[in-house]
Formats: C-alpha cells, sequence, structure tokens
C-alpha cells in the first residue's frame, strides 16, 4: 500500500501554501502602513507564525507553541518567547521596521538563560518584522538568510525543517546521540527507580529475559516501546506530536501507567475491532507486528517519571543516527554507560568499512553508471531494482542491528535515486500508480542472529524505524513512498546461538515465504558483521568445544572464537549458495599459527580476500572496556573487482587505501598466497636454531633480584654460584637481575651456606606441592633449574617480546656466563651472522608480518619467525659482508656504552651513527636477497620474503 502520509504534505502544496502566505502577509502589511499602524509584534505574532507552521502541514494548536516562558541571561529575569518548537525552532516577531538583529540577539539570551535543557534547543532562530525575515541555522556549519516576506516562496528548500525535512550533519547526529542517551538514562533510572541497578551489556547481557531482575526486564520491554512512540511522533507515522499531546493533556502522574497500557492495547487492536475508543487515543493507528503484543502488568509512576517521559518527547529523535538506536537503548542498562557521556558507540564510520567494499561500492558504481548513460532505459533500471531486491543480507551476531540498520539505510538511498531516475525517464514527477511497483527492496530481506534477548528486540524495533525513515525521505523526492502501518513486513531477526543454527535454513525459510512477485528466491547473499572479540586466552571450555565441533578438529591451537563465525559462513556458502562475507575481527587471525588454520580450509574453497583494512583500533560498545585491535577482511570468488587494501598509520589514525597489484594474502600483503606454518627446524641453511632459554620453576628462590644481592654476595659460598640473569626486559633496559646457577654445585658447600640451605629447601618445598607429575619429579634436583639450555660459547640472545615500534628487532651477543632465562631464546653465534640476520629491516619485516603478538606487541617464535625466516644461500663472500656490517652496529652502540637498547633504539632518537650502521646490513642483506639496491619500503621486502618463502617451502 502507498499513501501520501496525511501526516506530510508534498512540497507542491508547500509552495502553494507558501504563495498565500506571501500574498495575505503582504497586503496586511500594506494596510498597516496605510493605516500607520504601530504595536504589531503584540496583535499580529502568534496569527503570523500559525500562518507559516501551517504551510508545512504543521497545526500548532494542538500543542502549546507560543509564549514559553524563560529567563534571560543578560538580566536574570524572565521573558516570554513569541515561538517556541523544541529542538526545532524560536521565533521573534516585532513590530515593522525593528532591528532585527536585535531581536535575534534577544533569542541568543533567552537560550544562554539556563531554563531551556541543552537537548530542548532549537537548531533555528527566524527572527522577523512581518516584511522582513531573518532565518539562522545554528551549529558548526550555521548561516544566516536574509529575505521579504515577497521571497518566502524562494526559500522554500531551507524552510523544509519545518515539514520535518531537514539535512542532519554527522556532528549534529554525534551531538544528538549524546544527548538522547542522556534523556534516556534519566528515563530508565526514573522507571528502575535505582540509580545503582547495573546490568551487564554487550557479550555479558542476559541471554533470555529470565536470566534479569524483573523490574529492570519490564522496564526494557517499555523502553522498546517508548522508542517507538517518541519516533512516531517526529517521523510522521501519525500526527506530529500525538503522543507528546496524549502525555500532556490526557495523563496524570497517578494515571499514566493505566493510560500507557490502554494506549499500548490500541496500537495492537486494528481500527475495524476497536469498540468506544476514546477521541485521543483513536488517532494513534494500529501498529501489528511484535512491538506491542505482550501484555504488560500495570506500572505506576511518580511526578518524576512522568516529567522524564515528557522531557523525551521535548527531543527531536529524527536526529538520531540510526546506527546508534540499538546500542543506545541497550546501554541504559550499565552504570557506568549512563554516568557516563553517551559516546560508547560503534561509530557508522567503522560500520562503512565493512559495508561499502563489500557491498554498497559496487551498488553505488553501478546506479552512478546508470543514471549519468544517457542510453540507459526504463528496462535498465527496472532490472537494477530487481537485482536489490534479490539478495540477502545476514548479520549472524547482529546485537542491537547497527550493522543492518545502516546497511538497509544506505541501500534505499541507492534504490531511491534510481526511482527518481527512472521516474524522469519516463516523463513523471511522481510515481504513475503505485511507487511500491518500483520500490522493491524492503527489510525482510534482511536477517539477524543475536544471542541476547534485549539486543534482538531492538534490533526489530530499529529496523522497523529506519525503514520508516528512509520512506520519509522516498517521499520527499517523489511524492508518494509505501505506507507500513500495519506492520506486515519485518527484519527476520532471530534470538538463538547463530554457532549452532542452521544458517542456510533459517535464510532459505524466509525467502520461501515472500510472496513479492518481484522478488526472487535469490541465494546471493551477503554475511557480514562485529562477532565476540575472544582470543585463545578468554574463550570458555564451551566456546572451545564449538570451535572444534565446527572446525572438525580437535586441534585448534590458538584459534580466536571469532573464527567461527568463518567456519559458519563456509557452511552456509557450501549449499549452492553464492556470495561474499566479512567479518571485523582481532587483529590476531593474521598472525602466528591462526593464519594457516584459518585461511586454509578459505583458500581451499576457492575464495580469495575481496578487500581488507589492517590492524587498527576499533572501540568497544561497552563502557570500561578499551578499544580493540582489529582488522577487516571480506571474502568472494569473483574476479572483480580489483581486490582493495586499506593501511593506517597509527591504530587510531584514518585508513589509507593500498594499491594491490596482485592479490591480498593471508597476512594482508600484496603478495604470493602463502601460508606460513611452524617448522621444527629452520628452512634456510643459514639460520642456526634458536632454543627457549632457561625456566627456574623455583617459586623465585633461584633468583636473586636487586635488593638481595648484597645479602646473597655476603656469602661467599653462595656468591661464588651467582651469575647474571637476562630475558626480555634486562636485556632491552640494562636491568640487573642475578640467578644462583648450581649446575656445578659442590654438596659440601649446601652444608657450609645458610642461604643456599634455606633456598633450596624452598625449591624443594614448592615443586613437591606442585599438580603437574613432572615439576614434582624436578623436586629430586632443588640445586638446578628445571628446564636448562645454556650454551657453553658466546651466544645471540634475542627477545621473546619486542614493542612495536621498533624500527628493528633488539638481539645482544652474551658470553656464556650470563644466564639466558625463558623470557628470551639464544641462538649459537661464532661469527656474528645470526646477529646481523636478527638485526635487519629484513627480519623484522618478517616478524611483523607472520609472527603472533602480545597485545600489539612482536613476540618472537622459533618455530614460527626465525625457523621459517626465508634467507637464501648466502656464499662467502655475502656471509662475511654481513657479519662485518653487523659488527659496524655493536660498534655504533659502543659509542654510547650508557645507553640501553631500548633508549639505543628509541624510533624518535636513532643515533645517525646507528641508523647508518643498520642501513649499510641492509643493503648487504637486501643484496643478498637478490634486490638490486638497499629496499626502501616494507612492501617491497614482504613482496621478496613471500618469493623467498616460497621457493623454500616447495624445495623441501
Amino acid at each position: 500500500m502507498v499513501a501520501t502520509s496525511p501526516f506530510q504534505l508534498d512540497r507542491g502544496t508547500i509552495r502553494n501554501r507558501l504563495m498565500e502566505f506571501s500574498s495575505t502577509w503582504h497586503a496586511r502589511i500594506a494596510d498597516w502602513r496605510q493605516a500607520n499602524k504601530t504595536g504589531t509584534e503584540s496583535t499580529a505574532a502568534q496569527s503570523f507564525w500559525s500562518h507559516l507552521l501551517r504551510c508545512f502541514g504543521v497545526i500548532p494548536e494542538r500543542i502549546d507553541l507560543f509564549e514559553r516562558d524563560a529567563a534571560r541571561a543578560s538580566t536574570g529575569g524572565r521573558g516570554a518567547i513569541d515561538l517556541f518548537w523544541s529542538s526545532v525552532i524560536l521565533g521573534e516577531a516585532k513590530s515593522l521596521g525593528r532591528d532585527l538583529d536585535a531581536a535575534f540577539t534577544q533569542a541568543m539570551d533567552y537560550l544562554a538563560g539556563g531554563s531551556i535543557s541543552q537537548h530542548e534547543w532549537p537548531k533555528y532562530i527566524l527572527v522577523s518584522d512581518f516584511e522582513r525575515l531573518h532565518l539562522t541555522c545554528l551549529g558548526d556549519n550555521g548561516w544566516t538568510l536574509r529575505f521579504t516576506i515577497d521571497d518566502v516562496v524562494d526559500h522554500i528548500d531551507q524552510l523544509m525543517f519545518l515539514a520535518g525535512q531537514e539535512t542532519v550533519s554527522k556532528r549534529e547526529e554525534e551531538q544528538a546521540s549524546i544527548h538522547a542517551s542522556q534523556i534516556m538514562a534519566g528515563l530508565y533510572t526514573a522507571m528502575v527507580g535505582d540509580e545503582e541497578t547495573d546490568e551487564a551489556v554487550g557479550d555479558e547481557a542476559p541471554t533470555n529475559p529470565g536470566e534479569e531482575d524483573e523490574i529492570v526486564q519490564r522496564t526494557s520491554i517499555f523502553m522498546t516501546r517508548v522508542l517507538f512512540l517518541l519516533y512516531g511522533d517526529d517521523a510522521g507515522l501519525w500526527e506530529e506530536d500525538l503522543f507528546y499531546r496524549f502525555i500532556t493533556f490526557d495523563t496524570t502522574a497517578d494515571s499514566l501507567g493505566a493510560r500507557l497500557n490502554t494506549l499500548f492495547q490500541v496500537l495492537n487492536t486494528p481500527e475495524n475491532r476497536r469498540r468506544n475508543v476514546p477521541e485521543d487515543l483513536a488517532k494513534f493507528p494500529y501498529v501489528n507486528g511484535s512491538i506491542f503484543a505482550e501484555q504488560m502488568p500495570q506500572e505506576f509512576f511518580n511526578p518524576d517519571m512522568r516529567e522524564a517521559l515528557l522531557d523525551a518527547c521535548r527531543f527531536r529523535w529524527t536526529r538520531i543516527s540510526p546506527a546508534v538506536f540499538g546500542a543506545m537503548f541497550q546501554l541504559v542498562k550499565s552504570k557506568e554507560a549512563r554516568r557516563g557521556d553517551g559516546e560508547h558507540y560503534t561509530s557508522e564510520t567503522n560500520i562503512l568499512k565493512v559495508l561499502e567494499p563489500l557491498f554498497l561500492d559496487q551498488f553505488r558504481d553501478e546506479a552512478t553508471r546508470l543514471i549519468q548513460n544517457k542510453t540507459t532505459s526504463a528496462a535498465d533500471y527496472r532490472k537494477f531494482l530487481d537485482k536489490l531486491a534479490g539478495r540477502v543480507f545476514l548479520d549472524p551476531a547482529c546485537g542491537c542491528g547497527n550493522f543492518l540498520v545502516v546497511a538497509y539505510r544506505e541501500l534505499r538511498a541507492i534504490e531511491t535515486e534510481i526511482i527518481v531516475a527512472l521516474l524522469a525517464k519516463e516523463g513523471q514527477t511522481t510515481s504513475s500508480l503505485d511507487v511500491s511497483l518500483d520500490q522493491r527492496l524492503s527489510i525482510d530481506q534482511f536477517h539477524g542472529f543475536e544471542l541476547n534477548w534485549w539486543p534482538a528486540k531492538i534490533a526489530e524495533t530499529a529496523m522497523f524505524l529506519i525503514d520508516h525513515q528512509t520512506n520519509r525521505e522516498l517521499a520527499a523526492k517523489v511524492g508518494q513512498a509505501p505506507e507500513r502501518l500495519p506492520i506486515t513486513i519485518t527484519a527476520h531477526i532471530t534470538h538463538d546461538n547463530a554457532l549452532s543454527l542452521d544458517w542456510n535454513k533459517q535464510v532459505s525459510k524466509a525467502i520461501n515465504d515472500v510472496k513479492d512477485p518481484f522478488k526472487e528466491a535469490s541465494k546471493y547473499t551477503y554475511v557480514f558483521g562485529n562477532p565476540p572479540f575472544l582470543g585463545h586466552a578468554t574463550r570458555t571450555n564451551q566456546q572451545a568445544a564449538e570451535l572444534r565441533q565446527l572446525w572438525g578438529t580437535k586441534d585448534i591451537s590458538r584459534l580466536d572464537y571469532v573464527t567461527a563465525w568463518h567456519a559458519k559462513s563456509l557452511d552456509l556458502f557450501a549449499d549452492q549458495r553464492s556470495g561474499a562475507f566479512a567479518f571485523v575481527t582481532t587483529n590476531s587471525v593474521t598472525q602466528g599459527d591462526q593464519v594457516p588454520r584459518l585461511f586454509g580450509p578459505i583458500f581451499d574453497a576457492d575464495w580469495r580476500i575481496r578487500f581488507a583494512h589492517r590492524t587498527f583500533a576499533w572501540d568497544s560498545e561497552a563502557p570500561g572496556k578499551a578499544a580493540v585491535h582489529c582488522v577487516i577482511i571480506g571474502f568472494d570468488k569473483d574476479h572483480s573487482p580489483r581486490a582493495r587494501l586499506w593501511d593506517y598509520p597509527a591504530v587510531h589514525e584514518a585508513p589509507v587505501q593500498k594499491a594491490v597489484a596482485n592479490r591480498i594474502n593471508a597476512y594482508l600483503v600484496d603478495g604470493p598466497r602463502v601460508l606460513v606454518d611452524k617448522a621444527v627446524k629452520p628452512l634456510s641453511p643459514e639460520i642456526a636454531p634458536a632454543t627457549f632459554g632457561n625456566m627456574a620453576r623455583d617459586d623465585g628462590n633461584l633468583i636473586v633480584e636487586v635488593d638481595e644481592h648484597d645479602r646473597i654476595m655476603a656469602d661467599p659460598v653462595a656468591a661464588q654460584y651467582v651469575r647474571p640473569f637476562r630475558g626480555s626486559r634486562e636485556l632491552l633496559h640494562s636491568r640487573d637481575r642475578w640467578c644462583l646457577w648450581l649446575v656445578d654445585l659442590d654438596p659440601a658447600d649446601v652444608t657450609k651456606s645458610p642461604i643456599l640451605r634455606e633456598r633450596l629447601a624452598a625449591v624443594a618445598a614448592f615443586r613437591e606441592s606442585s599438580k603437574a607429575a613432572s615439576t614434582r619429579a624436578m623436586a629430586a634436583t632443588p640445586y638446578l633449574f628445571g628446564q636448562r639450555s645454556q650454551p657453553d660459547t658466546n651466544y645471540l640472545c634475542i627477545p621473546s617480546v619486542v614493542s612495536e615500534s621498533r624500527r628493528y628487532f633488539t638481539a645482544q651477543p652474551y658470553p656464556p656466563n650470563v644466564i639466558v632465562s625463558n623470557l628470551a631464546f639464544h641462538v649459537q653465534d661464532p661469527d656474528g651472522l645470526q646477529f646481523a640476520l636478527a638485526s635487519s629491516s629484513m627480519f623484522i619485516t618478517w616478524q611483523k608480518t607472520v609472527g603472533g603478538r602480545l597485545k600489539s606487541d612482536l613476540r618472537f617464535s622459533n618455530t614460527l619467525t626465525w625457523n621459517t625466516f626465508p634467507v637464501p644461500e648466502l656464499g662467502l663472500v655475502n656471509r662475511a659482508a654481513i657479519a662485518r656490517a653487523g659488527k659496524g652496529i655493536l660498534d655504533a652502540r659502543a659509542l654510547h656504552p650508557e645507553r640501553t637498547l631500548a633508549e639505543h633504539y628509541n624510533p624518535l632518537a636513532m643515533d645517525p651513527a646507528l641508523i647508518k650502521a643498520h642501513d649499510k646490513l641492509d643493503q648487504s642483506i637486501d643484496r643478498a636477497f637478490g634486490a638490486p639496491r638497499r629496499l626502501t619500503t616494507e612492501r617491497q621486502r614482504q613482496e621478496n620474503l613471500f618469493e623467498q618463502y616460497d621457493r623454500l617451502a616447495a624445495a623441501i
């Protein structure tokens, strides 16, 4: 069904009314001048404002818009604002010829007076002396327009906000979202009656209503309904401010609960089944759907609760970004979020990083080509509309539906442009018979799976609201739009565990239920979303079991929980369904041994990486949680469009698109499709094995800290066994630490030394109490480290973790009397070659590209990054040159012996001599890797490394 809403006038009607308004007031002004009449401000102001508002379909008598009492900042006194429409407009009328700049100053004085809440501040100020009008749009990109009563029709575009058609900037949406969250937090607190009430949100939210406190559950349902009514008041679902007027004039604090229950029943009752419904309720339409279906116990309100509801009614809800509808209403349950600033929502910018390269950009480009091509036929336009109507969109971890909402809104915008072009092609200004014949995309093509009940409920409502918003935008362009009340078409939001659902069955059932002749039962499906961020260390046993089942293997190693959604996507598309999928994931899926486990099955199924965003910071919706370092990876089986890749200079900075010459591999590099798996021994003959350091298993009793050193050294027997002890921290920051190294212990010395007796007894007791049999066995030799691998010659010490900001990996040669801890590795390095290789730009590039991470820091692995480092056979000449260049680095460090390695390699303060030494080393190594000259970019090195790895791995 299609309608030009009776609550929203078309542009032609508004124009005709403005012409009549202009003519009427032109004549009245002429009469005033002829009669030499003054003081027109007090006698004609309300009539003037009322006439203007009626031109745009606003009936001012329905609610009190005139003579708003307000404080003045300049005097501290009070006055009356001529026209005040909360969140929309403030108007001041003055007598003919009066100073309108002074009138504007008076208007701003009222706003600064403190009696008008921030969320009630109007976006526009209009001052007039009946003949002249000055319209000001407030805000960062504000403007002022000056025109006369005779020219008012020429400025219809700037005045269309009075008809509910306004352009809202991204910043205004963000500010409105913050105000709205504060309003809803106040309403929630008033409803629950306890500011300390706190419920988990996000992934920890209750799965079912029964897991929640009863009052919180009832309040949740109530607020979902209130959201619908607040939005409907501003969006033309019924007469403007109908709900506001109902609360204002037809309820008291005592009657509000009963009256709302009655209203909910009316909204759930078809008009033809209503009997003796009072006039104030009969104006509300039949809604249908599930929003008002459930019977709720009557709530009892006090004056503060009613005022909180009225406060919410005064806000302009159509200014809210649809992407935050759901999250805003979910987060009011969190005490921390309620007390915060309202900025806990996933930004549309991040959502569009997923949706645009997955499908929006392609649809936009195709639509633009059709519109710009003069030979495009009406049939071409309708073919495109059919394509949109034949797609399926699924978010299998939809939360409150923000990805689905943004996807639907953006696709409807594309469809609207095509409909406008189609009507122009056919010589029409409005649709001929029924715009629904052209408007085919609908929310029943959109599916969401959500584990938690409250977000799932919100998602259903949010999808209906965005559907209505896009219908209003269509009506603004073509004069008509589909009528959605009562609700017969809904998005398919399933409250269940996505990992236990049969995705294909869920989506196919919905497709088969569609009775629209224009919608083929297409199986082309887009899957997208933001599944839970749970890594190896935080997943539960149940989640690990789900991963094993979905991937069909007992060995899931360090696979993140999010990869379960990849496994389910592969299952969905394995059943003769075509499409594409993309997820936001933690960046660890592109690091370490997860890579072959995840990407191996994906590539084996002939998927390619269609687009990717390298590591960036994704802010959590849940309050108190830090931003997560994420990547976005999209997959398809098409050969076009060309793959797209975005990089980030820093995780919080804007993305920069990188050219892709061939393909994006699993490490998000333009290079060969290789998967680097752990190797038990080095691939290259030039690499010496790296061995894990010495682990004490001693509860600290064989370790000597700085504050213990003097006491230990005062015991001459114990002192002879004290050795320097170096792990990552000691190596990088030159911190002192020692250990008791007792491999050559004389048993008689234990008797002579109280310190040795005490410490060894403590080691034995600790090991004997262990649950691990291997540790208990070590109690027989308490003087020895539990695991020992100390070399007996000079060696290279490699830290297990290095900051991601380092330009080079910071290794250090040590003599054998320096004991290496289990927080570092050691490599036999008699000639310095291994030090040089580890210190090169080539190695740190390999480490950053294929290695694992601890948070964002680089985590060295002997099996994954060292043994796989693809060093080609060097030959005597290259080997000697590289070793000499490595010694040059040690010489450059020696120029400043007072500096720690961390200070030497501060990325903002490296010594020129040290940089020069590294450049010389890189020149030698790059040449040995086959480059004609020193490589200068990470991308050049990555391409070279993957080619070398591909060659070495193939030879095994």
